[in-house]
């Protein structure tokens, strides 16, 4: 059917069809082209989907179907997925089965809209404790890619590298985004505490003299792989942490390490 129980703004549901979506969606193309701002990628829900949830699934995939072609009309290049965070006992070749299996049927429509999937590196909270899965790893990401491509046969997929998930999961940034080379396309940048998946404001996740992030690891292998895409910041508790009359203060900060960044990787790549 031509409808889809959508979660808007104010958290309430309603069913819509594509006319209305697309409509609700320009709204926010249109204000952010009107102050001259890119909308760079956006994100599908989450999750993609559970194993042995199959209405679940079978619902998701009609979501994700409406998402790239949202993501199309309004001029975004880029839609960010979640691999599957497995919660099952299951090796890493069923992982890429299932996942290869999970978003092979969105390649015909991302051709259509003129789009790119990026899959994001991932975890899963199981028993109680962040676990590092298949899909937090680049060696996976980079492999899954290149599969999907090549059943594609153009690039419809690349990889999106968020740096508190890899940070959790104990991974060398440096070495990760490496590893990505080509297939990086997007950024979630953020902070954490080493720990906990927290969102907060680069080099803020930091305890006296001991830095949760490794920062210029991330600036140097971005220059090595010649990345020049948006530098793009998923700090939003870190913002959201500040009474209201100071987070545009605390937006600026944010804006003011972008820069930052971006001079860095310069400098760094002209080395």
């Amino acid at each position: 059917e031509d409808y889809c129980k959508w979660c808007y703004a104010d958290g309430t549901y309603t069913y819509s069809d594509m006319d209305d979506l697309i409509a609700y969606y320009r709204t926010y193309s249109d204000a952010a082209a009107k102050h001259g701002i890119e909308i760079y990628q956006m994100h599908a829900p989450f999750p993609s989907a559970r194993i042995g949830k199959h209405e679940m699934n079978a619902y998701i995939q009609t979501v994700f179907q409406k998402c790239i072609q949202i993501t199309g009309a309004i001029g975004c290049k880029y839609l960010v997925v979640h691999p599957i965070c497995s919660d099952a006992y299951t090796t890493e070749e069923q992982d890429m089965e299932a996942d290869f299996r999970l978003f092979c049927p969105f390649v015909d429509s991302l051709k259509k809209y003129g789009v790119v999937m990026c899959l994001e590196n991932a975890y899963h909270y199981f028993n109680g404790r962040i676990r590092s899965i298949s899909a937090s790893n680049a060696d996976y990401l980079v492999r899954l890619t290149e599969k999907l491509n090549e059943f594609a046969g153009m690039e419809c997929f690349g990889i999106c590298y968020d740096s508190g998930h890899a940070n959790i999961t104990g991974k060398d940034h440096y070495k990760e985004i490496l590893a990505y080379g080509q297939h990086l396309k997007v950024l979630h940048l953020h902070d954490t505490d080493g720990v906990h998946d927290t969102h907060l404001i680069p080099y803020t996740g930091r305890y006296l003299d001991r830095q949760a992030t490794d920062w210029e690891g991330i600036l140097k292998a971005l220059a090595a792989i010649g990345y020049d895409g948006c530098i793009n910041f998923e700090s939003d508790s870190g913002v959201r942490a500040f009474p209201q009359e100071a987070r545009i203060g605390a937006l600026q900060t944010v804006a003011s390490i972008g820069k930052y960044f971006i001079r860095k990787i310069q400098e760094y790549q002209a080395l």
